[in-house]
């Protein structure tokens, strides 16, 4: 577990708090087998909209219950302002 110092910037914080809430990896769509790895990475390309995420990986795309999920993960990853997108067309 990392440790933090009382000199952390806030980036630090966040992005400390971003790999202690998602260390794990785990099925996040089970329609189409993407796992919180796949999202997270995307996050971390800059991928931070719901749509963007569906487009690039397909999670999201069939029944929507990840979707939730998905914007939490956006919201963790520092992508909380486009997080609101609307649910992935084309289901």
């Amino acid at each position: 577990m990392p440790t933090l110092s009382l000199t952390a910037t806030l980036q630090e914080v966040a992005e400390n708090d971003f790999q202690l809430r998602f260390h794990r990896i785990m099925i996040v769509c089970l329609c189409k087998g993407v796992s919180s790895r796949t999202i997270l990475d995307e996050v971390r390309r800059g991928n931070c909209t719901v749509r963007g995420i569906a487009q690039a990986c397909e999670a999201g795309r069939d029944c929507g219950s990840c979707v939730t999920q998905i914007r939490d993960m956006i919201h963790a990853g520092g992508g909380s302002a486009q997080a609101r997108d609307d649910e992935p067309r084309g289901r």
